[in-house]
């Protein structure tokens, strides 16, 4: 479906080579890969055009071509630990037509290890920033504990307020709530990526999400979290 005359692509970058959980991205869970979830919400979402899946592992990209997504074969040098969000997203617009170019897609950028994002999540969120009247969005989380609160270490080793010293004494509940990026959902334009050659955050939609649904997965634990939360939903 197009927005605002633009197509809306979906970008799911899965390499291989993760430290804290090797294979995670394949990692099966209830029988499904890691990857899998964020195939099927990308896949089942009302909004999304073509669902592009970008790794360095062919196991992987033979799993998404078999679920219907267009895989995209990444070169070793956009794949290491070091290789940034932002040369993954860069690469793929280098393969993509001029002519789908010139049209501004959106890029709805959907990590795997967010397994708990889905296909409602990302309609929801897509349909409230183009209420804003906005073209690009981050999905976040509300921080448990505020950073107005937090301190440096001087150069004489010393504490001083990160902000201001003032508000470290204060009630958490009357300091301004703070949100952080939960990586669940990114929504951009190329036009706004092109920029500045890097995801646009200031003046991006904030999509709010609960915690639970902001599981982040990096470890063992994690996984185990997921298998109980997703039991428990049923």
């Amino acid at each position: 479906m197009l927005i605002n005359e633009r197509p809306v692509l979906a970008l799911i970058p899965a390499r291989s080579g993760s430290k804290g959980l090797r294979g995670k991205n394949m990692c099966k869970v209830n029988s499904i890969p890691l990857v899998g979830y964020s195939l099927e919400a990308a896949l089942n979402s009302k909004y999304i055009d073509e669902v592009y899946l970008t790794s360095n592992d062919q196991l992987t990209l033979s799993y998404g071509k078999e679920m219907g997504v267009t895989p995209l074969s990444r070169p070793e040098k956009f794949s290491t630990d070091t290789s940034s969000a932002n040369s993954v997203v860069e690469h793929f617009f280098n393969t993509l037509p001029v002519g789908l170019l010139e049209q501004d897609p959106y890029i709805v950028y959907l990590q795997p290890t967010s397994p708990l994002r889905t296909s409602e999540h990302i309609d929801d969120a897509l349909s409230k920033m183009i209420e804003q009247g906005l073209t690009k969005l981050v999905s976040v989380v509300e921080m448990a504990k505020s950073p107005f609160k937090s301190f440096l270490l001087d150069e004489h080793g010393v504490l001083q307020a990160l902000f201001d010293e003032e508000m470290t004494n204060q009630r958490r509940q009357d300091l301004p709530s703070v949100y952080a990026a939960n990586g669940a959902i990114y929504v951009f334009c190329w036009s706004d990526f092109n920029e500045k050659n890097a995801f646009p955050s200031n003046g991006s939609y904030p999509y709010i999400m609960n915690e639970k649904d902001s599981l982040d997965i990096d470890t063992n634990e994690d996984i185990l979290l997921l298998k109980h939360l997703i039991n428990t939903k049923g």
